[in-house]
Formats: C-alpha cells, sequence, structure tokens
C-alpha cells in the first residue's frame, strides 16, 4: 500500500523521541533524511536542498528553525515540522556534521547559458544602482559559504529561485538581510542567479 507524506508525517510524529534519535549520525541521516536528500546530501531532486557540504552550523540553525516552527516553508513545512520535531539538539548537531562533512558533487541539470552569464554578474558584482549587493560578500566567491552565508554551491536552480521568494514573505522571519536584498531584484534576475548557482562547483 502507498504511503503519503501525510501518513508519514503521522506516523513520524507518534514515534517516541528516543526511537529517532537512536543510532549513529549516518544511520539517522540514511534512515530519516535520504529518502529526499539522499544518504550524501547530494540530492538529485530539484523539490529537495542539497546538504554535502553545507556548513553544521546552518544546518543547525535550520532544524531548530523547523522544530520550533519559526522557519515555513509552504507545502514542505509541515513534513519537516513533524521531522525536526523528533529530533533532540545533540541528533540535530550529529546530523548536522556528518552532511557538512559529505563531499558535494557537481550539479550536472542543465542551464541557460544566457541565464547563467547575468546571474554571475549579479553574483559577483551586484548592481549597484538598485542597491543589489554582490552575493560573493556572504556566501564565498564560488559560493562555498562562509561564517555569515550557507553554502550556495551547485544547489538546485528551483530549490533557490523558491527560496528567494520565499524570502521576499513572511516565512522565514529571521532573515532580515536576505529579505531587504530579494525586494531589490525581480524574477528575471532571480531566474539567473539560481541558474549561476546551480552551476558553481
Amino acid at each position: 500500500m502507498k504511503i503519503t507524506k501525510i501518513a508519514l508525517f503521522g506516523m513520524i510524529s507518534l514515534l517516541p523521541l528516543q526511537v529517532i534519535a537512536a543510532g549513529s549520525a549516518e544511520d539517522l541521516a540514511r534512515q530519516w533524511c535520504a529518502n529526499c536528500h539522499t544518504a550524501d546530501g547530494n540530492s538529485s531532486s530539484p523539490l529537495f536542498p542539497r546538504l554535502a557540504g553545507q556548513q553544521a552550523g546552518y544546518i543547525v540553525k535550520q532544524l531548530q528553525a523547523l522544530k520550533n516552527h519559526s522557519r515555513s516553508d509552504e507545502s514542505a513545512h509541515d513534513y519537516m515540522w513533524g521531522i525536526a520535531a523528533t529530533l533532540d539538539d545533540k541528533t540535530i548537531a550529529d546530523i548536522a556534521e556528518y552532511f557538512s562533512s559529505q563531499k558535494p558533487l557537481p550539479n550536472t541539470a542543465a542551464v541557460e547559458p544566457g541565464l547563467a552569464t547575468q546571474g554571475a554578474q549579479l553574483f559577483r558584482n551586484g548592481n549597484e544602482a538598485k542597491g543589489t549587493p554582490p552575493c560573493m560578500a556572504c556566501h564565498g566567491p564560488n559560493g562555498e559559504g562562509s561564517e555569515v552565508g550557507p553554502r550556495l554551491a551547485g544547489q538546485h536552480a528551483a530549490y533557490v529561485e523558491k527560496q528567494l521568494h520565499v524570502f521576499a514573505s513572511t516565512q522565514r522571519p529571521s532573515a532580515v538581510e536576505m529579505q531587504a536584498i530579494v525586494k531589490t531584484l525581480d524574477d528575471k534576475e532571480i531566474q539567473a542567479l539560481a541558474a549561476y548557482i546551480q552551476a558553481l562547483h
């Protein structure tokens, strides 16, 4: 019998915390994360973000935000709220360390060259006339991430585009800086940035 995500969410929410928190970080990642993000964090589906090589601190912050419902992400948030609610702080930290230690692979999905070229200009230089800062100032020259910005390189263009639109809403209220930046971008610029980011490695 096919199990829907809604049904799975219901089953997960009924499981005791200690059941999900048992085992190594790799065991947990394979059991609870691999179905969407793959075991090594190099998700092949644009519906799910790539986690391989992401800063552990950023993953922790996002899981905690999902756990306390301060991050909402449209259709996915109920499912991830359910997953995160079952994880204690140590388990969250262990899973974050596991994915941060995985090797990020190049994203080989096709991108439109013209869009990627425009995105490169915005990513590296911003647009002073519109008040758009260069993305590399926080995310690193190759999108590898820094102390103030998560890794972006190789992330799915569709996911990046979706999240940039989410920043423009009230679904991620803690990201004040990104909310202000996204307001300087039009839809074509968002698409261009997403295409360039996906091609980075």
